[in-house]
């Protein structure tokens, strides 16, 4: 379990440009798919899948502890970022992208790799521990769900409807508010605002970004899970409202080799890899060293 941390505790977000390279490489898919992508440190291979309409950059907090002992691969999955941007966003479900993540890693030359993902990456990961098992050394599922109910498609309605005006800046205030604490939002109004200016400086293409909360909308894994073998972390923050624990705790339930992590305090929200930047990368560590 996570010690609290003081409301009052600071927020540091990590300056991407200090990790990243520009121009980053491109792998051409054999799908037809060019995804962008980038590695650093040395060491098993670690593969990091961002959630819905985020691209590489929302890594930074933690590439710089992992590359210190894994090989740290982030990328840009379809659909943001200088990614393919499919032009009919109903193409997009976690499957797709869970051979897409499969495919980079055959561009890459990896056979295995441990991997993680933040909400719809913890669902791509899922599928591609499902459809890509012998590719898989472990897997961490951060504030993940096995099925799309309906209070989180109504949710998830909630994020498209700016999306399918064409507005980001009212797109990244919603989600700022379903993703980040109370806290953050009160106490730390300008590191908000530096976030949601990071979203802005190198905005996504909306089309991109619905396809990626279609394939969120469409997300059942619930029968299948039981057929995860790997080693599994699911770790869901107390204070997560846009995929509250519950969800993490009914994966962890179906999946026979998981370990649930329930993370602790004021800012344990959907973004405490960001706003507990220092514990997340600590459990995640541990658990990773572990295997």
């Amino acid at each position: 379990m996570a010690c609290p941390i003081p409301e009052d505790a600071p927020v540091t977000i990590a300056d991407p440009t200090r990790y990243f390279i520009a121009g980053m490489p491109i792998a051409k898919l054999p799908s037809g798919v060019d995804l962008q992508y980038e590695a650093h440190g040395a060491g098993e291979p670690l593969l990091l899948i961002m959630g819905t309409g985020l691209d590489h950059r929302f890594w930074s907090s933690q590439v710089p502890a992992y590359a210190e002992h894994f090989h740290t691969i982030v990328y840009d999955a379809r659909g943001v970022g200088k990614s393919t941007v499919p032009a009919d966003p109903t193409t997009c479900s976690m499957a797709v992208m869970a051979d897409d993540a499969a495919q980079l890693l055959d561009a890459l030359g990896i056979e295995v790799a441990h991997v993680s993902g933040l909400n719809m990456g913890s669902a791509v990961a899922q599928e591609l521990c499902l459809r890509h098992p012998r590719r898989v050394l472990s897997a961490q599922l951060h504030g993940t769900w096995g099925y799309s109910d309906e209070w989180l498609i109504r949710m998830i309605e909630t994020l498209e409807e700016p999306l399918r005006h064409g507005e980001l800046a009212e797109f990244i205030r919603y989600a700022m508010m379903w993703t980040a604490s109370p806290t953050l939002l009160e106490h730390h109004k300008q590191t908000v605002a530096e976030m949601e200016a990071s979203f802005l400086a190198e905005p996504p293409d909306p089309v991109g970004v619905l396809g990626h909360l279609h394939a969120s909308k469409h997300h059942d894994t619930r029968s299948r899970l039981h057929d995860i073998a790997c080693p599994v972390l699911v770790a869901s923050g107390e204070m997560d409202a846009i995929v509250p624990p519950r969800y993490g705790r009914e994966v962890a339930e179906r999946v026979h080799s998981a370990r649930f992590h329930l993370i602790l305090g004021m800012q344990s929200s959907h973004l405490c890899c960001i706003e507990m930047a220092d514990e997340f990368n600590r459990f995640t560590l541990d658990w990773l060293r572990s295997r």
